[in-house]
């Protein structure tokens, strides 16, 4: 056989014999050291110059190979085709096998067999490729050294070929994706060139604020990702060595073969996955501004050299122009407004503009999406070039891209489409003439849904926008062939150059978590990740379309390639074909940079737990809880299905659960008197009934929650708590000591248990008389005082009478869940409405508070304590740090936002709360005025809706009442604070209640593992946390001797009681949105009354309208403009002249 006949195969690997395996030794096989040859058939002619094995003993070789391993291993397929070739040296019992690559010889000998692909698979699976083995030396005769080819730069870089590294975790790869290094020099186009150069200088005309390095490194790799096209060796195909030291690529998957590399074409964009709070959206828009004078170009497979041709002879100057928008030649920069010399041509500006550049689309082919409710057009599609970035963001962030366009940038003309249906998309003249086109994702999916709003998206659909930028896309991650998102299915339908996510998420793995933790190392939950790797995939192939996994099966030349057949399905014997695709995929697709090179950016976090000793009431209603549960478990005997931890009673207990999660802040609402009275009734009947066997600990247990419970009885306090549904305050030097009438509890003395509620009608009263002594005592000696606090008492008890609903759960020994008669529904709307009339007592100007002197009978009164040992430190945090620092405050459970936020209004402490339920504008002018006015210094805001993105930076200052078991969860609220333009530390505080169930949660989250968090839907799915709840004790009272102690003793005392009349108290505004800064409005200075205009139809002039949904502005020095107004003619893009 000639050199040049095995010069075309791959030396890959060997199979090694038993010695019970190897056939009987022919005269033929007794040479040691030669090795033979096989050939192909029994009648292969081939070249003499090598020895070959006779028929007899070839046959016999080939059966003692299929004997190596469970799978067949069948060369004889192989071998007739031509696919593989082999050799035996009897001596060692060893089988060389050379590999045909599937670049080779394709003309004469076919690949497309998908029965020899199999067996190729198979067979290269089952190889040894170790060195020794190749030369008669192997190891092991039972399992093959190494089953994979050895890597190429192992190869290299060592003497002694070893198998590649173990399999790597998805967070391993990803935070080791190496930093942006853009590389202008690689830039055939000037016009790129420069604008890179431009970011990479932080040089970039309309850009106000200078980049941090990071940030330019990120947005100039981001341009020359999204203009050329730079090849990507095909993930599938690892680089390994030979025996002989050359390389060739493998698919560990199919078995393919290949001499050189293959490559694709890296797709146009990617996933922008720096830190979150680092700049994300500053980054975005530095790059719409460096390039928003350059045009789209046609596509390479739509160009055409035909020109088109006039109903008319054009003139010089518009044959020129459409010779200008045809090539894409950016013009806007050198002609137009943009221009860099400050000269306007605008009689060359008007020609180009009425000569738009386009290009024809042919009819789509593939099937009808099941919701493509109305048909589309089959002709052929006129498509015209533009400079338009779409923008694609949260409903919730949409106001903030505004503010950070008008902070950030000057002279970008931005479109913001709103959720109005009532306004149509502004016309294809406006958005050819925009830069940005910036909508909701809400609104965007909508273009799907009416005939209306299909009449927009045909105009979206006529335009090649430059780019799609998705804020927040990692929502896009559970696309899959068969289940799209509308937004997914829309931006298939669009031309778009290039596409973009921006997230600091591109999957739950990936956050809050850095190399050095447990799931880079290794330690991680394989189901969590599959998820995690599933929705990377989608990402890949249904929004950025990278090859091979966009592959289509009805491309020629090409082959589908499936993600989970590759990186999902993690095979066991494929670690490096599935490490490999893993990384040449996130390398290719995400830009970031590792934490430390961001520097300093970012604030220092400082981070602790306060552990609080609980007030008396805070513990007697958490033993209420204990001794409930003790009262079901024992009287249930733990089996029945009445027992709470029963897998039919799930629900119920998540809902005690939940009372309990918010006892721990305040929880002296639950549980009626009558309520626990039944429950001890029933507990004592079981015992003194002795019908079922009891253990004398369990006799115990119940014995000492049945002398609890009769204790909790008598208290006033809690009695007080739960018939009012609200939270039990002492205030002390009551004026004219006429506290009675304003109390609670109808008692007689100093200091006086009353509520926010009373203290804040009280407030009300007196406000008009706060210095007026006279008729104070006037007010005080006909009784008006106390006949009002009356009405007051009688007011609120009426408003907690619960309506006819349906009975509380009730299980065994009559034992409840705890639930609160006040309806949540209607707590919420108490809370929404506090939200309209939080500045009914605003903080008064210093000069008016000096000014005005308190009457004495109202200049003492004070709160001196309350009856939740979270609210009072709460309390005393926010009058120490206010003045000085903006404090956000989260919550889980509306009721505690309900307590806290009375507290703050009789202090006339301004807050705003970030309840669910607000409307999208109303929580879009929050976030404003908390930013950017210095009254309101407390956001009450629920965890639930710390929504990615949202930016917070004034706040320096974050409580958090609950321990949140998820880290992530944690981080992502800490990140709305947590940002690059934070100008000082961030203090967080998470409060935990000592002896309670929150301690547990504490030391559960240090020891869990991230894979556990994440398969914790609730606290019950932890194992500690649901046993400690399971065995639930009734801990001591404070006092220690369990008797009953006075009422003020019983609270949590403020470190600094507070004065409750001046600052304002009790004074109302003319209107409730008075200091409410609007979203709309954030971007405009006070000073300026000017509102944002409609722009120009297609550059004319025309009547100035109050702003529509449906926005178009310009920015100039941080400032919302109307957009400039030009004179000109404008040809219409359909060819008729508009006037």
């Amino acid at each position: 056989m000639s050199a040049a006949f095995l010069d075309k195969f791959i030396p890959a690997g060997c199979l090694v014999l038993q010695e019970r395996l190897r056939p009987v030794c022919p005269k033929e096989l007794q040479v040691q050291d030669e090795w033979l040859h096989f050939r192909s058939t029994p009648t292969d002619d081939k070249p003499e110059d090598h020895s070959y094995l006779e028929s007899l003993s070839r046959d016999t070789l080939i059966t003692s190979i299929r004997g190596l391993s469970k799978v067949t291993i069948d060369c004889r397929r192989l071998l007739r085709y031509g696919w593989i070739h082999l050799t035996y040296n009897h001596g060692c019992g060893v089988v060389r096998v050379y590999v045909l690559p599937d670049d080779v010889d394709n003309v004469t000998i076919p690949r497309a067999s998908s029965i020899l692909k199999k067996d190729r698979q198979s067979l290269l699976s089952q190889l040894d490729y170790s060195t020794a083995a190749w030369h008669g030396r192997p190891t092991c005769f039972f399992v093959p050294t190494t089953t994979h080819p050895p890597m190429f730069e192992t190869a290299a870089s060592n003497a002694e070929l070893y198998p590649p590294n173990q399999e790597q975790s998805l967070l391993g790869i990803f935070s080791r994706i190496p930093p942006p290094d853009p590389r202008p020099e690689q830039v055939e186009d000037a016009d790129v060139y420069d604008a890179m150069c431009s970011l990479l200088d932080s040089d970039v005309p309309g850009l106000r604020t200078t980049l941090y390095p990071y940030q330019r490194r990120s947005a100039a790799l981001m341009l020359q990702r999204e203009t050329r096209s730079q090849p990507v060796l095909d993930p599938r195909l690892v680089k390994v060595v030979d025996q002989f030291g050359k390389s060739w690529y493998y698919d560990g998957v199919t078995g393919s073969a290949y001499r050189g590399p293959r490559y694709y074409d890296r797709p146009l964009g990617g996933i922008l996955a720096e830190e979150m709070g680092s700049g994300k959206t500053l980054i975005c828009l530095s790059l719409i501004l460096a390039t928003k004078h350059i045009p789209t170009r046609t596509p390479e497979i739509f160009h055409s050299e035909a020109s088109p041709v006039r109903p008319t002879v054009g003139s010089m100057m518009d044959m020129a122009a459409a010779c200008i928008t045809k090539h894409s030649i950016p013009w806007k920069h050198l002609l137009g407004s943009d221009s860099s010399s400050g000269l306007q041509f605008a009689t060359c500006s008007a020609a180009v503009r009425r000569n738009p550049g386009f290009y024809q689309l042919p009819p789509q082919g593939g099937p009808r999406s099941a919701r493509q409710r109305y048909s589309t057009d089959t002709s052929m599609r006129k498509i015209f070039h533009s400079s338009v970035s779409l923008v694609l963001v949260p409903l919730n962030l949409l106001q903030q891209w505004r503010q950070e366009i008008a902070k950030h940038t000057v002279g970008l003309r931005v479109i913001v489409w709103s959720s109005s249906e009532n306004q149509p998309l502004p016309s294809l003249e406006e958005i050819l003439d925009s830069d940005i086109l910036l909508l909701s994702t809400t609104q965007f999916e909508n273009l799907r849904k009416t005939e209306k709003a299909a009449s927009a998206l045909s105009i979206l659909k006529q335009l090649h926008f430059k780019r799609c930028i998705v804020d927040e896309g990692h929502t896009l991650g559970g696309a899959t062939n068969f289940n799209k998102r509308n937004m997914q299915l829309i931006i298939d339908e669009l031309q778009i150059t290039a596409k973009w996510i921006a997230t600091g998420t591109p999957s739950k793995g990936l956050y809050g978590l850095d190399a050095s933790s447990d799931t880079a190392n290794g330690s991680r939950d394989q189901s969590l990740e599959k998820i995690d790797l599933e929705r990377i995939g989608s990402l890949a192939t249904f929004y950025l379309k990278m090859r091979p996994w966009a592959n289509q099966s009805s491309e020629t030349g090409d082959t589908p390639a499936q993600w989970a057949h590759y990186v999902t399905a993690r095979w066991p014997g494929l670690i490096a074909t599935v490490n490999n695709c893993l990384k040449t995929t996130l390398d290719s697709l995400i830009i970031r940079h590792p934490l430390y090179e961001l520097g300093n950016v970012l604030p220092v976090v400082d981070k602790k737990v306060v552990f609080l000793e609980g007030s008396y009431q805070d513990r007697l209603t958490l033993n209420l809880f204990s001794m409930m549960i003790i009262f079901n478990a024992v009287q249930s005997e733990r089996t029945d299905q009445d027992y709470f931890f029963h897998p039919r009673q799930r629900k119920a207990l998540l809902e005690l659960v939940g009372n309990l999660r918010q006892a721990s802040f305040f929880g002296g609402s639950f549980f009626s008197p009558a309520q626990i009275s039944k429950s001890i009734e029933t507990a004592e009947e079981f015992l003194k009934e002795g019908k079922v066997q009891v253990s004398a600990e369990d006799r115990a247990l119940l014995g000492e929650a049945i002398s609890f419970g009769r204790l909790a009885l008598g208290n006033t306090i809690k009695e007080c708590a739960n018939r009012f549904r609200d939270l039990p305050i002492y205030v002390q030097d009551f004026p004219f000591a006429a506290g009675r009438e304003w109390s609670l509890d109808d008692e007689e003395g100093d200091p006086v248990c009353t509520a926010s509620g009373m203290i804040l009608e009280l407030q009300r009263f007196l406000q008009p008389l706060l210095d007026a002594p006279t008729a104070l005592q006037m007010m005080f000696a006909n009784g008006r005082l106390a006949l009002r606090g009356q009405e007051a008492r009688t007011k609120l008890i009426e408003a907690q009478i619960p309506a006819a609903s349906t009975p509380n759960k009730v299980l065994a020994g009559n034992t409840e869940l705890g639930q609160d008669s006040s309806s949540p529904v209607k707590r919420r709307a108490t809370i929404l409405g506090r939200n309209v009339q939080m500045q009914q007592a605003p903080s008064l100007p210093t000069a008016e508070v000096k000014g005005t002197e308190i009457a004495a009978p109202l200049a003492k009164t004070r709160l001196i304590s309350t009856a939740s040992a979270k609210l009072s430190y709460l309390i005393d945090q926010v009058i120490k740090y206010q003045e000085h620092e903006q404090i956000i405050i989260f919550y889980e459970n509306d009721n505690v936002a309900y307590y806290l936020a009375g507290v703050l209004e009789i202090l006339q402490v301004q807050h705003l709360i970030y309840a669910r339920g607000l409307s999208p504008q109303r929580r879009a002018d929050y976030v404003a005025t908390f930013n950017q006015s210095s009254k309101f210094r407390v956001l009450l805001m629920d965890i639930t809706q710390a929504a990615f993105g949202l930016d917070m930076k004034s706040a320096s200052r974050i409580y958090f009442i609950n321990p949140v078991l998820n880290p992530q969860v944690e981080a992502q609220a800490i990140g709305r604070a947590r940002r690059i333009s934070q100008q000082k530390p961030v203090t967080v505080e998470t409060l935990v209640l000592k002896d309670s169930v929150e301690e547990v949660i504490v030391r559960r989250r240090k020891e869990m593992t991230q894979a556990e968090q994440r398969k914790c839907k609730s606290i019950l799915d932890d194992k500690p946390i649901y046993e400690w709840i399971l065995n639930a004790k009734i801990s001591p009272l404070p006092g220690g001797d369990g008797q009953p102690i006075g009422g003020p003793d019983q609270m949590a005392r403020l470190q600094e009681p507070q004065f409750l009349f001046g600052r304002g108290s009790g004074r109302e505004l003319n209107h409730p949105d008075e200091d409410i800064v609007k979203a709309d409005d954030a971007v405009v200075p006070k000073k300026m009354d000017a509102p944002i205009y409609n722009g120009v139809n297609g550059g004319l002039k025309r009547k100035m309208m109050p702003v529509q949904p449906a926005t178009v502005f310009e920015t100039s020095n941080g400032v919302e403009l109307p957009k400039k107004k030009v004179r000109v003619a404008f040809v219409g893009l359909d060819g008729g002249e508009k006037t």
